[in-house]
C-alpha cells in the first residue's frame, strides 16, 4: 500500500495524498476556486519548483502563477522554449537565438543567417498559437552533465549547451524539457503545458523580432511594444563589445577561465568600458559651450557613482572642470518623506526629494550663484545643520547623478539645450547560453547583494526581501525616462558574474527553506553555478566592478 504524505497548501488545507504525486496531478485540490492569472509553478517549502514536482513527504505548497515576479520569470522562459520548438518546426535548418530583454518583451534573432522576415514572423506566431490550442504536455526529464554533452552532441547547432555542460558542476542535475522530439535545457522550470502559455505577441524587429510578454504590473494585458530604440542600440552597441572577446555564453566564459588566461581577456573588457566612457566625455566636450549640465541616471547598482567619477576624469582630460552634486543631498527629512501604499516610507519616489530647492539651486548654479548646498544624514534622517557653498565658475560643467536625474521635474528650469543626459545600467552581455538569458535586474541584485554586505552591513535576505519593492519603484520612476537620454552607458562587465560568485555564493547560501526568500536564493544560486569562479586579482582599482566587490580607487 503506498505511503501517505500531507500538503498544507496557502488556503489552509490539508490534503493527504500518495507519496510520489506529481503536483500537476492535484491542482484542482490544492487551488479548487478559479485564478485569474495561469499557474505555472510552485513554491514548495519555499523553492520554485515545477509542476512535475513529486511529492516525497508531507510539504507546504504555494501556487506560482503569473502575479508572482517567480511565475513571470517561469512563463517567460517558457515561451521562450515555445518559440524555438515552434521556430525549429517551421525553420528545421536555422536555430532561434533567445537575447536580451528589450522593456516589454525579449529580443531574439536567428543565428548567424538572413535577417527574419515579417511573413515569418507571422507564421511564427501562427504556429505558437497553434500549439497553445493543442495544450501539448511538456515533459520533464533529469540527466547529470555527462548525458547533457551526449545529447546536445548529438544536435546541430546546440555547442552552446555543449560548452555550458562540460564546466558544470559534477553530478549536478540538469533539467531538460521535451515536446514530441524537441528538447532543450532550462535552469528555471517551465510550465507543465503549453496551453497555459497564450498571453503573448511576436513583433518583427529587424534583424529579428521581439517577443512581447504580459504586462508585469498587470500581467492580464499583452501590451504594444514600447519601442526604446537607444537602449536597442546600446544592447547591440554590447552584443558586439562580446564578439570582440569571443564570449556570447557561459560556456565559452568558462573557457577563457579554465584556460588560466584571463589577464588580456579582463583588460579588453575594461578598455572596451574606458573607450566608450571617453566617447561620451568627447561628446559633451564638443558641445562645451551649450553644455552646463550632464544628469546622470540609472536603477540600482548599475554602477552610475563610478562612471560619473570615471567620466568627470576624461572630462578633465579634455581640459574640463566637472563639479558634482549629489541627489541625495535633496532628501527631505524623514518626517516629511511621503509614504507608499503599504504605509511604509517610500524613498524611491521623486516626492522624497525637496524638489522646490533642488531647482533653485541648479537654476542659480547655471546663472553663476553661490549656493549653500544641504547635506543630508543618513543616520539621523534629518538635513544637517551645516552646508557646503558652490558657485560654477565659467570654464566648469556641473555633474548631477541620481536615479531621477533624468526625470524632467529635477531641472525643470534649465532649458533642455544646456543639458546632457545620461543614462547608466548593467545591460547583461553574457547569457547562459542561446536559449537560457541572465536578465539585468540579476546582474544588479547580486552585485548589490554583496556591495551591500560588504560595506553597508546588509545581509542578503534583507536585500532580497527589499528588490521587489525596488524592482516595482524602478517600472514607474526610473524605466520610463531611460529614452530622454542623449546617450546610454552599458556598465556591465562580461566577466562580472564570475567574479561575484565568490562573493555572492556563500550569502545567499546562509538563507534557509524557512524563509519566503529562500526561493530567491536558490535561484541566483542555480544561476551563478553555471560559471567557474574568478579571483579579483586582475580586476584593475577603477573598475565598476570595484564599486560593489572592494579595491577601488576612487572614494564613494
Amino acid at each position: 500500500m503506498a505511503k501517505k504524505i500531507k500538503v498544507f497548501t496557502e488556503c489552509g488545507s490539508v490534503l493527504e495524498v500518495e507519496e510520489d504525486t506529481r503536483i500537476m496531478d492535484i491542482l484542482d485540490a490544492v487551488a479548487p476556486e478559479p485564478r485569474e492569472h495561469p499557474v505555472v509553478a510552485a513554491h514548495v517549502e519555499n523553492k520554485l519548483v515545477s509542476l512535475h514536482y513529486m511529492l516525497l513527504h508531507d510539504a507546504h505548497i504555494r501556487l506560482i502563477d503569473l502575479s508572482h515576479p517567480d511565475g513571470q520569470r517561469v512563463y517567460e522562459r517558457s515561451l521562450a522554449f515555445l518559440l524555438a520548438y515552434a521556430f525549429q518546426q517551421l525553420f528545421p535548418d536555422k536555430k532561434m537565438n533567445i537575447l536580451y530583454s528589450y522593456r516589454n518583451g525579449i529580443y531574439c534573432e536567428p543565428e548567424m543567417g538572413e535577417p527574419i522576415s515579417p511573413d515569418d514572423v507571422e507564421k511564427l506566431k501562427k504556429e505558437m498559437h497553434r500549439l497553445v490550442e493543442k495544450d501539448l504536455p511538456i515533459e520533464q526529464q533529469t540527466i547529470d552533465e555527462e548525458t547533457g554533452i551526449k545529447i546536445f552532441s548529438s544536435m546541430e547547432r546546440r555547442e552552446d549547451a555543449v560548452r555550458l555542460f562540460k564546466y558544470m558542476p559534477e553530478h549536478q542535475r540538469i533539467y531538460l524539457y521535451k515536446i514530441g522530439n524537441f528538447m532543450d535545457y532550462s535552469y528555471l522550470p517551465l510550465a507543465y503545458r503549453t496551453g497555459v502559455l497564450s498571453r503573448f505577441d511576436l513583433l518583427h524587429y529587424p534583424p529579428g523580432l521581439v517577443l512581447i510578454l504580459p504586462d508585469r504590473l498587470n500581467p492580464a494585458l499583452v501590451l504594444p511594444l514600447k519601442k526604446q530604440p537607444k537602449l536597442f542600440a546600446t544592447f547591440e552597441e554590447s552584443k558586439r563589445w562580446a564578439a570582440i572577446l569571443g564570449v556570447m555564453d557561459a560556456g565559452a566564459l568558462n573557457r577563457v577561465i579554465a584556460s588560466g588566461d584571463v589577464s588580456d581577456f579582463i583588460k579588453i573588457a575594461e578598455a572596451l568600458h574606458e573607450k566608450r566612457i571617453a566617447q561620451i566625455a568627447d561628446e559633451i566636450t564638443r558641445d562645451y559651450d551649450r553644455i552646463k549640465i550632464v544628469l546622470i541616471a540609472g536603477p540600482s547598482s548599475s554602477g552610475k557613482t563610478t562612471f560619473s567619477k570615471r567620466l568627470a576624469i576624461h572630462l578633465r582630460v579634455n581640459g574640463r572642470k566637472p563639479v558634482a552634486l549629489s541627489l541625495d543631498n535633496y532628501f527631505l527629512d524623514r518626517e516629511k518623506t511621503p509614504r507608499d501604499e503599504q504605509g511604509e516610507l517610500d524613498f524611491d519616489t521623486i516626492e522624497a526629494l525637496d524638489l522646490p530647492l533642488l531647482n533653485d539651486h541648479l537654476y542659480k548654479l547655471l546663472n553663476g550663484k553661490e549656493v549653500q548646498i544641504p547635506r543630508f544624514n543618513f543616520k539621523t534622517g534629518k538635513r544637517a545643520e551645516t552646508t557646503t557653498p558652490l558657485k560654477l565658475e565659467p570654464d566648469q560643467i556641473l555633474i548631477v547623478e541620481g536615479i531621477h536625474a533624468l526625470n524632467p521635474r529635477i531641472s525643470e528650469l534649465i532649458p533642455s539645450e544646456k543639458k546632457f543626459r545620461i543614462y547608466v545600467s548593467a545591460l547583461t552581455q553574457v547569457n547562459i547560453d542561446s536559449h537560457n538569458r541572465i536578465s539585468t535586474s540579476d546582474t544588479r541584485l547580486i552585485r548589490r547583494i554583496v556591495r551591500d554586505k560588504l560595506f553597508r552591513n546588509h545581509s542578503a535576505q534583507d536585500n532580497l526581501k527589499m528588490w521587489p519593492k525596488v524592482r516595482r519603484a524602478e517600472e514607474i520612476h526610473i524605466f520610463p525616462y531611460q529614452e530622454n537620454a542623449d546617450t546610454m552607458f552599458n556598465s556591465a562587465l562580461i566577466y562580472e558574474l564570475a567574479v561575484l560568485k565568490l562573493y555572492a555564493e556563500p550569502l545567499l547560501e546562509e538563507i534557509g527553506p524557512e524563509f519566503p526568500e529562500y526561493a530567491t536564493a536558490v535561484r541566483l544560486i542555480g544561476l551563478l553555478s553555471h560559471f567557474l569562479g574568478m579571483l579579483p586579482d586582475e580586476v584593475p582599482p577603477t573598475s565598476i566592478l570595484r564599486e560593489f566587490i572592494g579595491g577601488s580607487s576612487f572614494r564613494y
